[in-house]
């Protein structure tokens, strides 16, 4: 791995073939880090075809046409000709939830916890997508927006029986998605977060919260809880992936949106590589 990466870094500074930082953000994190993931075949067919997927979707979640790639993949980009690599936003999780905390200023840690959720009886689960289909259905469709923008088609047109074909049959610890919900003391259902997992990558697939719950930080419960999971599982995931880096109706902004909760909850700008196919 360390020649893959010494032969990837003398091209990460052509902005034709990597999205580069802005001077900011330059400033403040310095070069981006190199996130090297190598998803292990077993002897699973459904988990050996959602790993060929997320290679060919360039660890994107669900296939699309972009201008931009999530994942540099050698074999095919080495020699200049693929797509542009967006910088994504990473955490590792961590390896437990005190080490993740010290490294939070203290005045923020009460939020970032999502103690007000707590203490206002929110409480943190596990939950299989298709069983709260309504549930989810109700939170996406309690705002016309999200980050200044419209719903998106793919969960706007979703219906409210939907089945999540997706988050099914994956038994082994690198290949288990992790799903988690929060619910109100009456039980409903209020903020969800849909981690779809290969290898030790786990991309935000879904990520969302009710309008009428987001004053009493249930999505800092939602995230913190989320990483507790994470920092808990049998094989700890290295590579969270919240999307990219720059994100929303202003996206090289930094005070906006994703961008300022992306960055105050501790992601870094990296680079994903495709360590082997």
């Amino acid at each position: 791995m360390r020649n893959l990466e010494t032969d990837i870094r003398h091209l990460l500074d052509n902005p034709a073939l990597f999205q580069q930082l802005t001077e900011e953000d330059l400033a403040i994190y310095g070069k981006p880090d190199l996130c090297l993931l190598m998803p292990s075949l077993i002897e699973d067919a459904d988990c050996n075809l959602k790993r060929q997927n997320w290679i060919d979707w360039r660890a994107a979640p669900y296939p699309a046409e972009r201008h931009s790639e999530y994942m540099f993949n050698p074999e095919r980009d080495m020699g200049g000709n693929g797509p542009r690599i967006l910088l994504s936003a990473i955490m590792a999780a961590p390896s437990n939830m005190e080490s993740y905390l010290a490294g939070i200023h203290k005045d923020k840690r009460y939020t970032i916890r999502g103690r007000k959720a707590e203490n206002r009886g929110y409480i943190a689960k596990d939950i299989a997508p298709a069983e709260f289909s309504s549930d989810i259905f109700d939170i996406i469709h309690s705002t016309d927006e999200r980050q200044g923008r419209q719903i998106a088609a793919m969960f706007a047109n979703r219906p409210r029986d939907w089945h999540f074909p997706e988050y099914s049959g994956f038994n082994h610890p690198e290949y288990e998605d992790i799903c988690l919900g929060v619910f109100h003391p009456d039980g409903k259902l209020v903020a969800y977060l849909l981690g779809k997992r290969v290898g030790h990558h786990i991309q935000y697939d879904e990520i969302m919260g009710h309008a009428e719950h987001i004053s009493s930080d249930v999505m800092h419960l939602l995230h913190f809880s989320f990483l507790t999971i994470c920092s808990e599982q049998e094989v700890i995931p290295t590579c969270l992936n919240y999307g990219p880096w720059y994100s929303g109706e202003n996206p090289y902004s930094p005070l906006g949106g994703l961008n300022a909760w992306k960055r105050r909850v501790g992601f870094r700008p990296a680079y994903l590589i495709l360590a082997s196919s």
